[in-house]
């Protein structure tokens, strides 16, 4: 198409297109076009510190919430096993106190199980809040619980479960 000599023009400074003066968007002294300027909304992500503190008070959700989802659904299920072993480790210890191989083996389980929940609670809640200034600033950088949960974790096999939690959190 021919241009008119009536409009003026200008050049984005990120795709190098030419866009009408009317259309052009200044952005900390940049000049862009449109679908840079969506482009760019898209790659900032602000999260809100009140939903990431809220969704980090359950191990996992908060990572979710963040869009680390194969970390959030291993610390959830990590979490959620310890708890089913600390609950079945005390009511078999109830069971078998006078027995005293079966004692300390459930005494063991137990208090290895309660110390990896507090230190999964612990981390879960404050990786949350910390990955959420990182993923704002664009620095976040995968940690070893990121490395190991995409190991374990199978997309296929995860994802009706991330559909449900993803709608829920909406």
């Amino acid at each position: 198409y021919f241009m008119n000599n009536d409009i003026d023009y200008k050049v984005c400074s990120i795709c190098n297109s030419l866009i009408d003066k009317h259309n052009v968007f200044n952005i900390k002294g940049e000049e862009i076009c449109k679908s840079c300027l969506e482009k760019k909304l898209e790659e900032n992500k602000n999260y809100s510190p009140i939903g990431t503190f809220m969704c980090s008070l359950l191990p996992g959700v908060g990572q979710i919430f963040l869009g680390r989802k194969k970390k959030g659904i291993f610390l959830l299920r990590s979490f959620i096993l310890s708890i089913v072993l600390i609950l079945l480790s005390a009511n078999l210890y109830e069971e078998f106190y006078r027995v005293s191989i079966f004692y300390f083996g459930f005494l063991g389980i137990l208090t290895t199980s309660t110390i990896y929940s507090i230190v999964n609670y612990i981390y879960s809640f404050f990786d949350a809040n910390i990955t959420r200034r990182f993923i704002e600033k664009g620095v976040y950088v995968d940690d070893i619980v990121d490395k190991l949960s995409n190991k374990i974790i199978k997309d296929k096999k995860d994802k009706k479960y991330l559909q449900v939690i993803d709608k829920r959190l909406q």
